[in-house]
């Protein structure tokens, strides 16, 4: 179950070159597309998920952790979104400008503004709905109960989690597989010592959320406005 995103993103952008309107070209043809093979990833991770716990006599609420009143979690989740947008962004500049030199600007392409439309609203809410419960609240509980290992339990499928982000977008490029895997690795480990100390997902999830929701309007603007991609690109260099 861990492996099953990295497969699918992967697959995922294979299958598209297969597309009428991609036959003949490459991969970067497809990379502005990641958005929306993540939307298609995310949802066939939730119907996955759906069919699993309800074989299971469970519910998918059942792989959100502990339930904790809601003043706790008012006080908990705008510290989570803070931690998520910076180790999130923080690994991004970091990890970028240490292999490549710069931040590159090129993950976030302009796209027609209806498919930019469509990752602004579905991307937020398939991920929060899709990568933390499976990873975490399913994988790393399950791990857990069968194993008796805790630390275990929760780094073998943050190591997938972190792995599924070098085929996002495919591209058969070494620095750029290691960048996009090393990137995530901060934000996950803040992920990993949250949830091993409350074992509450809805806090991280909703932060996730919001770091999604930025990447939806980072599109949305460029996609509205090629220019300004155009001079941000002019700008890195």
């Amino acid at each position: 179950m861990p492996a099953l995103r990295p497969l699918l993103f992967a697959a995922g952008s294979l299958l598209v070159l297969c597309l009428p309107s991609f036959r003949g070209r490459d991969l970067n043809a497809v990379a502005p597309w990641w958005p929306l093979i993540c939307i298609a990833v995310n949802l066939i991770t939730l119907a996955v998920l759906y069919r699993i716990v309800k074989k299971e006599g469970r519910s998918l609420r059942s792989l959100l952790g502990k339930r904790k009143d809601a003043s706790s979690r008012r006080k908990e989740i705008p510290i989570a979104i803070a931690l998520m947008l910076v180790l999130g962004l923080g690994g991004l500049w970091g990890f970028s400008t240490l292999i490549y030199g710069r931040m590159p600007v090129d993950g976030i392409q302009p796209l027609p503004v209806w498919a930019a439309l469509i990752v602004l609203i579905f991307l937020p809410l398939s991920v929060v709905l899709s990568e933390l419960p499976l990873y975490l609240g399913y994988c790393a509980a399950g791990i857990r109960e069968t194993t008796g290992k805790s630390r275990f339990a929760v780094i073998y499928p943050l190591f997938f989690y972190a792995l599924q982000h070098s085929f996002i977008p495919l591209l058969f490029d070494v620095r750029h597989m290691v960048s996009r895997f090393l990137i995530f690795v901060p934000l996950l480990i803040m992920i990993g010592i949250w949830y091993e100390r409350k074992r509450d997902l809805l806090p991280l999830m909703i932060g996730h959320g919001v770091l999604d929701l930025f990447t939806g309007i980072q599109l949305l603007i460029v996609s509205l406005d090629p220019s300004i991609y155009d001079m941000m690109r002019s700008a890195a260099g």
